[in-house]
């Protein structure tokens, strides 16, 4: 302890005003450490150290007792303190603005919250620094027990008893509380006014409920308070669009059961809940709409911008919702925005402004909207003109892109040039095949072989067209269409690296070994997994829309024969094209010389043992 004390004009002060290098008297020391006995004595021997603060905190002996948990201490300083009248030591504040209930609240001492609100419930109402009350702090510490005593010794409500940060109320911390449904129900039988309370953002607890999924609390809010559904928030959102945007069914499905007509209200933006859940991607609800005939009249409805939902999904690039709304016949393909842009310009747009891996998704959506018969707008080719003017805004974003996408061409040729001189497993040292590669009997190492030179080549013609776009004399149109095609090539050339990687890993496993045979399985698992999420899985979502649109079409065809004939030359064609050039020969060298019934690498782990 290092002692206060001057001799200067005779003052002698007392040792217990002494303080420690912290700036902690003997009085902080005893209440944090709960000798009750030592307190007391203290206290009697001089009152005024009931007031002291340290230097760190800011924090009086009542908070320290608090924060620590001593029961008796803190009902022990409490009685002091009103015996002489000393009620400021008793709701002091520290450094960071809590009182001794924030303390007993956040460190989770219910004895001895239980013993404050017992002396003074109004200290329930004293706000932090941040402006939270005890009342909130108890709610997002998930302490249902503590939310009981402090309403149950409530002063009748003053708004400092149930305030939060940023405007919010308990109510609005309860929706994330694990107990949410308990809490909301005890805090609304409280206060029931408390549903219309808005927070900075003029959002109820209503907004947050329905953003959060929790049906529970949404439907005992709507039971209690219908009106509540058509309180919007500062941006004119309702909480049936914030349910929307977050993709809750469920939600959804209560909002349309207590208000049947909650489906039909707009933002500021005259945006409805197709618009949020197509623009949010969200899947499922997508699905569920376009499963209720409800919604049939919101499908081709136009935001402030002249948007429809279709318009939101190509320009997002959401290929599922994309597809779902493509089988909805109730979707008009040729409605413009106020760009006078239909759905196909805005795909076509799209792909020429956007220079990353997703530009191939959306050359996928805007071919799928070409073969449904999407229509093009008049005034696109004006549009699309003054759009490639506009070279000091593509100009930044063109180099970034180009350049890591230069990095990725550079980084798969080097690596595939590589491993074409450095097969699995080396090379034969001697006999008759000496110099050949040691697996180069097994259809692995052909496959090896093949997706390690096609991605080489790939990679290279890539980096060619980006350093030829790279060039200044090289148009911005150009240098699109460079970029455009090098994403594809790159695109392809990662996804032909994954597959040589996996045949590599499965030529140098041992098939006996049950560890490498357990490798060997995850690594088949895992290449055709990614081959089937990058390639197949988006062309059979978008295959599907593109058949049953094309089946209508045929159906209700003044010369179906004639459209049939052109279909199937539309489709026979490239397929033949691509099994000609390259499936066939692929095919046939693999199986030429291998005739054997299990000749390939890792025929052993599945043939019988003998």
């Amino acid at each position: 302890m290092y002692s206060t004390a001057t001799a200067d004009g005779g003052d002698k002060r007392c040792l217990l005003e002494g303080v420690t290098a912290e700036g902690s008297s003997a009085l902080h020391i005893a209440a944090s450490h709960g000798h009750l006995k030592l307190v007391e004595t203290i206290c009697d021997k001089d009152f005024s150290v009931i007031k002291a603060r340290n230097n760190q905190l800011d924090d009086t002996p009542l908070i320290c007792a608090a924060r620590a948990g001593h029961v008796d201490v803190v009902d022990g300083l409490i009685k002091r303190a009103l015996d002489e009248q000393e009620t400021e030591s008793v709701r002091a504040l520290n450094s960071g603005g809590a009182t001794a209930v924030h303390e007993a609240v956040m460190n989770g001492h219910l004895s001895v919250l239980r013993e404050l609100m017992s002396k003074d419930t109004s200290l329930a109402a004293v706000v932090d620094g941040h402006g939270v009350s005890p009342l909130y702090m108890a709610v997002v510490s998930n302490r249902a027990d503590m939310v009981d005593l402090l309403i149950a010794n409530s002063v009748k409500s003053p708004a400092s008893y149930y305030a939060g940060p940023d405007g919010q109320t308990a109510l609005h911390a309860a929706v994330y509380a694990n107990y949410a449904q308990e809490m909301s129900e005890a805090l609304l039988c409280w206060e029931p006014l408390l549903a219309e309370k808005v927070d900075s953002s003029g959002r109820t607890a209503l907004h947050y409920a329905a953003s959060a999924g929790k049906t529970g609390v949404v439907v005992k809010l709507l039971l209690r308070n219908k009106s509540l559904a058509y309180i919007a928030d500062n941006d004119g959102i309702l909480p049936v669009h914030a349910a929307a945007r977050a993709g809750n069914i469920k939600v959804i499905r209560e909002f349309m059961k207590i208000c049947p007509s909650i489906d039909e209200l707009l933002d500021n933006k005259r945006r409805s809940i197709v618009h949020y859940a197509v623009d949010q991607g969200r899947m499922l609800l997508v699905w569920h709409i376009y499963r209720t005939t409800k919604f049939a009249r919101m499908m081709n409805l136009k935001d402030e911008d002249g948007n429809t939902p279709l318009h939101l999904a190509v320009k997002n690039g959401h290929v599922t919702v994309f597809s779902i709304l493509m089988m909805d016949l109730r979707v008009n393909l040729g409605i413009m925005n106020h760009e006078r842009l239909t759905p196909l310009d805005v795909a076509l747009i799209e792909g020429d402004h956007n220079y990353s891996f997703s530009s191939v998704m959306g050359t996928c959506i805007g071919l799928c909207l070409q073969l449904c018969k999407g229509y093009p707008s008049p005034s696109r080719n004006l549009t699309d003109k003054l759009l490639l003017e506009d070279k000091e805004k593509d100009l930044s974003m063109y180099t970034n892109v180009s350049q890591s996408i230069l990095y990725i061409s550079v980084l798969i040729a080097t690596v595939s040039f590589a491993a074409a001189f450095t097969p699995p497993g080396g090379y034969i040292a001697e006999g008759r095949k000496a110099g050949m590669p040691v697996h180069g009997e097994y259809s692995e190492f052909f496959q090896y072989v093949t997706t390690n030179s096609i991605a080489f080549y790939l990679s290279t013609l890539a980096t060619c067209l980006l350093v030829h776009a790279s060039l200044t004399n090289t148009r911005m149109r150009s240098r699109r269409y460079y970029l455009a095609c090098s994403v594809g090539l790159v695109y392809a050339a990662v996804l032909l690296t994954v597959t040589t990687f996996k045949n590599a890993v499965m030529l140098t496993l041992d098939p006996e070994s049950l560890e490498d045979t357990i490798v060997y399985i995850i690594s088949l698992v895992l290449g055709k997994a990614i081959w089937y999420g990058a390639v197949l899985l988006p062309i059979s979502i978008l295959a599907v829309p593109v058949c049953f649109r094309v089946a209508v079409q045929l159906r209700t065809s003044k010369h179906p024969w004639n459209d049939i004939l052109k279909v199937l030359a539309a489709a026979i064609l490239p397929i033949f094209a691509v099994y000609s050039i390259i499936i066939a020969p692929v095919v046939g060298k693999i199986m030429s010389g291998r005739d054997e019934p299990c000749s390939g690498h890792g025929c052993a782990m599945f043939s019988h043992p003998t």
